[in-house]
């Protein structure tokens, strides 16, 4: 199969995700579509997306601590032998009925609390937060394992087309080989050695064949695919080089990666957590007020009667057993590891940015050193070629030197990929959100 460059630059993702979960998958792949299906159908974006959703409850849910607590309540007391007072000309005077009821609305509301339900909502916004970035994480991780096996595909299938040219070379000679022997022209061991050498070809084909078909499965796997669909990519190794300044990439990258955002994230919970632990032994005040009916009231304790209560409550902690200190200190401790579990992400960034440049260097050098071998071959093939014409050469020799120019051709479409690969490595360093369509910096 054969490709031809369409650009220099790729589409990314734009494609809505419930319609990409609905739509065929065409015969011809563009990266943008694949990445869009895989993150509209990946069970882990479902999983993460909810995760968002569970925070933003949990959100709400700290927020009725601000909200008054109402509820109705209800009793019935059964008391015997009811206390009385004996009266003199009066007889016995019961000083309260022996059936109870008492029904009634109560209302509490907490007043003041010295920040602690304000330190609870914000404590609840921190796992909002790090629930976005974690959809951020997996889809980042999702997006870059679907461009790895895109262009490995792409990589695999061209290299396939240059085995299956050196196979067709190879069987071209063995059969001008064999005919010359016929005219005693060559000998036996010049069809022997051609005929090992399409039999090395013809195994290293079946490698690539294995190879490209596990990509295959790969990709299918990403993007929910049956096991029979096909899977045709269509790209180019055409991208542009970027300016590669270390101190400007680290810095985006330190803004961008999720993994980082992810740590910053863990490090502000557990400073709202230690905070929040500080709080244990604030006073807080609250007010309560009930609406009912009870019976129970002279001159008849038995009659039900409209009644309410209204007052103000004031709650101040002396002594919880050191509970409050020993919290604030194992929080202080979840603090500083959080700080240096940043620290460490920070630094494995920056060393993966730096990796990165320096494969996107390496590999834009290999890629010219490899366009000026595969010149080189092609230019010893033509000169090999005239003097086989002539009989200076045996068949052999030119043998030797169109391998040399597949191979030359492997190396140089290596380099093409290896070029591609690193530059979206670099992408994946910086923390560029290429499904969204992000310009390279």
């Amino acid at each position: 199969m054969r490709y031809t460059i369409v650009g220099l630059y790729f589409l990314w993702a734009t494609a809505v995700p419930t319609l990409m979960a609905q739509t065929p998958v065409p015969d011809s792949l563009s990266l943008d579509s694949a990445i869009a299906r895989v993150l509209a159908t990946y069970p882990a974006v479902q999983q993460a997306s909810r995760g968002v959703l569970a925070s933003q409850s949990r959100v709400q849910g700290s927020r009725s601590a601000y909200y008054p607590e109402v509820k109705g309540e209800g009793s019935y007391t059964r008391v015997e032998p009811v206390p009385s007072i004996d009266i003199p000309g009066q007889g016995a005077l019961k000083l309260f009925p022996a059936n109870n009821y008492d029904a009634h609305v109560a209302v509490r509301q907490t007043v003041y609390d010295f920040g602690k339900r304000a330190t609870e909502v914000e404590y609840s916004k921190s796992f909002e937060q790090t629930a976005d970035h974690n959809v951020e994480f997996v889809q980042a991780a999702l997006a870059f394992e679907t461009i790895r096996s895109f262009y490995a595909i792409l990589y695999l299938e061209r290299s396939l087309d240059v085995q299956d040219e050196q196979i067709t070379s190879l069987s071209r000679h063995l059969d001008v080989t064999r005919e010359k022997v016929r005219t005693g022209s060559a000998t036996d061991f010049e069809v022997l050695t051609t005929q090992v050498r399409v039999a090395t070809a013809q195994s290293q084909r079946v490698d690539v064949a294995n190879a490209l078909e596990r990509e295959q499965v790969r990709l299918r796997g990403l993007m929910g695919l049956p096991p029979d669909a096909p899977v045709y990519p269509a790209g180019t190794f055409a991208v542009t080089a970027p300016e590669l300044r270390l101190d400007s990439l680290v810095t985006l990258a330190l803004a961008q990666r999720p993994e980082v955002k992810l740590a910053r994230d863990a490090e502000a919970t557990a400073g709202i957590q230690r905070q929040l632990a500080s709080l244990g032994d604030r006073p807080s005040v609250k007010v309560a007020a009930e609406l009912g009916v009870k019976n129970g009231y002279v001159p008849d304790l038995n009659q039900a009667r409209g009644n309410w209560n209204a007052g103000v409550q004031v709650e101040v902690p002396i002594f919880n057993g050191f509970r409050t200190r020993n919290r604030v200190a194992e929080n202080e401790a979840a603090v500083d590891a959080a700080r240096d579990h940043t620290q460490d992400i920070e630094r494995r960034v920056a060393t993966e940015v730096q990796q990165a440049m320096a494969d996107v260097r390496a590999s834009r050098q290999q890629m010219e050193t490899s366009e000026l071998q595969v010149q080189q071959a092609e230019a010893a093939v033509s000169m090999a070629e005239v003097r086989y014409d002539a009989g200076v050469i045996t068949n052999l020799d030119v043998l030797d030197a169109q391998t040399s120019l597949e191979a030359a051709r492997l190396v140089w479409l290596k380099a093409r990929y290896d070029f591609v690969r690193s530059r979206f490595e670099l992408d994946r360093a910086l923390g560029n959100r290429v499904w969204e369509g992000q310009g390279r910096q």
